[in-house]
């Protein structure tokens, strides 16, 4: 991988990350705040509570998402970005633009996701 494409993925993948970090501190006080006095009934107070559980749902694939941008932040620093965990081969310079935080080629990424599916049938 040339260091220009590696340099614009990196700016890609901290800006994704301040982007994700921004949202969650100015939202993290409205997300959890309920008013309980301002419902009027129990259809109210099951209605926030459910829309509570998808702003919770949200947050926690907001963290994994961080996550993943720090595990390819960490191999750009190894050296070890851009290179499959399967078999070593290198990544697509198209998938990362896609995928920045991609880790297999896309031949094992099919494979991983035909396991996926075989084991959640």
């Amino acid at each position: 991988m040339k260091a220009k494409e590696l340099t614009n993925l990196k700016k890609k993948l901290l800006n994704e990350r301040a982007r994700l970090l921004n949202t969650a501190t100015n939202s993290r006080r409205q997300d959890f705040a309920i008013a309980t006095d301002d419902l009027a009934d129990e259809a109210d107070l099951t209605s926030v509570e459910r829309s509570q559980g998808i702003v919770f749902t949200l947050r926690e694939k907001e963290q994994k998402v961080l996550a993943e941008i720090d595990e390819a932040l960490q191999r750009m620093e190894e050296g070890a970005y851009g290179l499959c965990e399967e078999c070593g081969d290198e990544i697509s310079t198209k998938r990362l633009e896609i995928f920045p935080t991609a880790r297999l080629c896309i031949t094992h990424q099919e494979e991983e996701e035909k396991k996926r599916k075989f084991y959640a049938a």
